[in-house]
């Protein structure tokens, strides 16, 4: 990687426009985002992965609120001084002086004040990202400000990207690429899981992304989809043997922007039952990205991706596809699972629907994930594609099928 795209002040006026004409439309008189959680969504407003809570006033300059001072301090060092702060007045809470000081300092004693964070669509943040004593402390030192819960309205504004921001995506999804690329060239017979994951891992951060841990597993079947057990139980990783099939979802992070890609390789030829499951999954990626347009809806898009599991008679672990950066909307997961016969006294989790609907603008990015699953075996391929008025543009290819090494 030899160029790194930013964001700049006028992405930020963008933004904070936007955010005030929400204001003027539900009546606010500030907006409080959480950066805590998975997504930190305080980067809309700050361009920085402080964690912080984000104040911006419908009237005057926005405050950042971080928990620490090692946080400040580095805007004023050699290292953070090449960067163009979006939030001048960032502060450090204090004994005595915490969030609802602030919120006070600036006015807002008996303001009308939107919050993100209280809860979210956000499959990771559903309950809420801001903790219970930091937001009781908020409601005792403010008694006469009214809050209202405005997740759903800002996270639907960051759906929608800018070209800016479509800019940023397009690169974090080629460092993804890059990952893929050197994760199969490591993997065989004999080769650890963790080295493969290592390989993914120093390629993202080589390019100046951020690599987070998601879900890993290798073996003949598959039935869980989570992170691995051995960096937290110990005993080492697996060592990959012929006839298995590793695959690894990549949250592939660059600026803050996601991307994800689901890389699949299997050790030798994979089985009927695999080279199966893997037509279904590329028949179900086909057929989203044929329907994928402006004016189109999630729900259909969902329901189009689904038929050839259905038809398959398979059941799918994780969503066929979800909207990404941020991950808001998902289609439905475990259904049919309890319709596969091989897995007779395994308790199974129940069918999760899908997460909403909304209809597709120009500048939205999702992550195709088709997987398909029967009984124990499992396939899982896809990338991120985005949709603008030119058409669909998809980001990734060599997760697009099943690698054979």
């Amino acid at each position: 990687m030899t160029e790194f795209p930013t964001l700049t002040t006028a992405e930020r006026d963008r933004r904070y426009a936007a955010v005030r004409a929400l204001m003027d439309r539900a009546g606010l008189d500030a907006v409080l985002v959480s950066g805590q959680g998975r997504d930190q969504l305080d980067r809309y407003l700050t361009n920085e992965g402080t964690r912080s809570y984000c104040v911006l006033p419908r009237h005057g300059d926005p405050v950042s609120v971080v928990p620490t001072g090692n946080i400040t301090l580095g805007r004023y060092d050699e290292p953070g001084s090449r960067y163009e702060r979006w939030v001048a007045d960032q502060r450090l809470t204090r004994p005595g002086h915490q969030l609802g000081d602030v919120l006070a300092d600036l006015g807002l004693t008996s303001a009308t004040i939107g919050v993100v964070g209280l809860r979210s669509r956000a499959p990771a943040s559903v309950a809420g990202t801001i903790p219970y004593g930091t937001w009781q402390r908020v409601l005792d030192r403010l008694p006469e400000a009214r809050f209202v819960d405005l997740h759903a309205e800002f996270e639907q504004l960051m759906l929608v990207h800018s070209e800016a921001e479509l800019a940023m995506i397009r690169h974090s999804a080629a460092i993804g690429e890059a990952a893929c690329a050197v994760m199969i060239e490591v993997a065989g017979a004999g080769v650890r899981e963790s080295e493969i994951s290592a390989a993914g891992m120093q390629s993202v951060t080589a390019a100046g992304g951020l690599w987070l841990n998601g879900p890993q597993r290798s073996g003949a079947e598959r039935l869980g989809w989570a992170g691995p057990d051995w960096p937290w139980m110990g005993g080492g990783s697996r060592v990959l043997e012929k006839g298995d099939v590793y695959g690894a979802e990549l949250f592939t992070l660059y600026g803050g922007f996601e991307s994800q890609q689901q890389v699949e390789i299997s050790i030798g030829q994979p089985d009927d039952v695999h080279r199966r499951l893997e037509e279904v999954a590329v028949e179900a990626y086909t057929r989203g990205v044929e329907y994928l347009h402006v004016g189109g809806t999630f729900a259909e898009l969902c329901e189009i991706m689904e038929r050839p599991l259905r038809e398959a008679g398979a059941w799918n672990m994780g969503p066929v596809v979800q909207t990404v950066s941020p991950v808001i909307y998902n289609g439905a997961t475990h259904v049919g699972l309890d319709l596969q016969a091989g897995l007779a006294g395994v308790p199974l989790p129940h069918t999760t629907p899908r997460d909403g609907d909304f209809v597709i603008e120009p500048g939205v990015a999702f992550a195709f994930e088709p997987n398909a699953c029967l009984d124990r075996a499992r396939v899982s391929i896809g990338g991120t594609v985005i949709v603008t008025e030119q058409g669909v543009e998809e980001l990734n290819s060599l997760c697009l099928r099943v690698n054979v090494v």
